[in-house]
């Protein structure tokens, strides 16, 4: 199986990226081909200026996942914005019936709303968002040199059942519409 993860953090050591990176620590199976994209560093251009070939790299890494895995920081209440930049280059043709599993991490306290908003952006491209979600906050890491890393246990397992759901629904028999 092909598993995609999308940061959507604007900052290089971030919450969202340590969670990324854990649930690629995770996803131990062989079987499993993990790619993880900062979406930070890739040269995406505002919706409607124009493409570049980061934004066809994208395109095709989604179309070709058999799942995808966001994750966001909230931003006032809501994902971030390089995410729903990234997001409006794509469509209906990289993720029509793909299932997706979405994490956020909030400052202060745990928040799902920008899990929400993306609940509602992934129907709008046909996507099918799992059920389990994961929204972590600030004090769930331990600060290191290169980041954070995530220090809740339950958390982590939360992630493992998440991710292994995921898998299990992608592996389902797919219907088309």
């Amino acid at each position: 199986m092909n598993l995609l993860i999308l940061s959507g953090s604007a900052f290089p050591g971030s919450h969202t990226r340590s969670v990324a990176e854990t649930i690629e620590s995770l996803v131990g199976q062989p079987e499993h081909e993990v790619t993880h994209i900062d979406l930070r560093e890739l040269d995406i251009p505002i919706f409607g200026q124009g493409k570049t070939d980061d934004t066809e790299y994208l395109k095709r890494l989604v179309e070709d996942a058999d799942a995808v895995i966001i994750g966001t920081p909230n931003y006032h209440t809501s994902f971030s914005g390089i995410l729903k930049n990234a997001l409006d280059h794509l469509s209906i043709d990289e993720f029509e019936m793909k299932f997706v599993a979405l994490y956020c991490n909030s400052g202060g306290m745990r928040n799902s709303d920008p899990l929400t908003q993306l609940r509602m952006v992934m129907r709008g491209v046909h996507a099918m968002v799992i059920p389990t979600q994961v929204c972590t906050c600030n004090e769930d890491f331990e600060k290191t040199e290169t980041g954070y890393t995530l220090k809740n246990e339950a958390l982590r397992e939360r992630l493992s059942v998440m991710v292994d759901g995921l898998i299990k629904q992608s592996n389902s028999e797919r219907v088309s519409i």
